[in-house]
């Protein structure tokens, strides 16, 4: 544990006055979610909501306590880790308070607080909230079960382990460069089509390929004009024939110098505008 975690940590009273809410023993259910783009590992809390580990690609890892029935006033909420109920103690340490508003519904942390708490309910002893409800004179205190734990946890960690590497903003957007009055793939072009490819077979709230094909001012417009054209098709073939993405995701379109992205009085501006570009759009 790092020297930050020691200072965070700090023994909180026993619980005197508040209401509890905590998974039966004997009806302890864990749900994970397997995605190569996200990663959950839930819990049902009876007559309050659930509770909520969870990886996204390239995110923080996080922690999530959402009510249906406990909105929140304004004051603060304090996760804790709780001992394991066969120790027998009230006792708890405070891992890090943060504020709520009026009505508020979820409660969360992220990155290494909330990897703590992942880690201490590896090792048996249960992550917490306590904070004043709307709806409950006193404090109320929800807590994680432990129990069935491992039937899920295998499950929870494989998927987090091989999550993809990309998220949606790091492809979204591809730019193909092209040689001087050349519709051909380089190789380094189609490595980056099937990077883009792998991507959008594993999104399904991908529900649109653009592709635009573009000059630069050089040459006439008949000789540009089926350029521009065949540089959209040259990518929308790679990525349907090559890399299996299905044609109806893809509309190309061509643009030839009208849309250009540097000077075209320059070789270095021309070479940047003699491109095709692939926008991915989610739903």
């Amino acid at each position: 544990m790092t020297k930050i975690f020691h200072l965070l940590f700090m023994l909180v009273a026993p619980l005197a006055h508040a209401h509890v809410f905590q998974s039966p023993m004997t009806n302890t259910h864990w749900q994970v979610v397997e995605s190569p783009l996200e990663c959950s590992l839930s819990q049902e809390i009876p007559g309050f909501g659930t509770a909520t580990f969870s990886q996204h690609t390239a995110d923080e890892f996080t922690l999530v306590f959402n009510t249906k029935t406990q909105p929140s006033v304004q004051t603060n909420v304090s996760f804790e880790i709780a001992e394991a109920l066969w120790q027998n103690s009230e006792q708890r340490l405070h891992l890090i308070s943060v504020p709520t508003e009026n009505n508020q519904t979820q409660f969360s942390i992220q990155g290494p607080v909330a990897q703590q708490a992942f880690t201490h309910i590896q090792e048996g002893r249960v992550p917490a909230i306590r904070y004043r409800s709307q709806n409950i004179t006193d404090d109320i205190s929800v807590l994680l079960s432990t129990v069935h734990l491992g039937d899920s946890l295998t499950a929870f960690q494989q998927c987090v382990n091989n999550l993809h590497p990309y998220t949606f903003n790091d492809v979204h957007r591809l730019t193909i460069p092209f040689e001087r009055e050349k519709s051909d793939l380089s190789f380094d072009a189609e490595d980056a089509l099937e990077r883009l490819a792998d991507y959008i077979k594993i999104d399904d709230k991908i529900k649109r390929v653009m592709i635009s094909g573009h000059t630069d001012n050089h040459g006439y417009r008949r000789i540009n004009e089926p350029l521009a054209e065949a540089r959209a098709i040259a990518v929308k073939n790679y990525l349907v024939q090559q890399c299996d993405v299905p044609e109806q995701l893809i509309t190309t379109s061509y643009h030839l110098e009208r849309r250009p992205v540097a000077t075209n009085r320059t070789l270095s501006g021309r070479a940047l505008n003699r491109r095709a570009e692939i926008e991915l759009i989610r739903r």
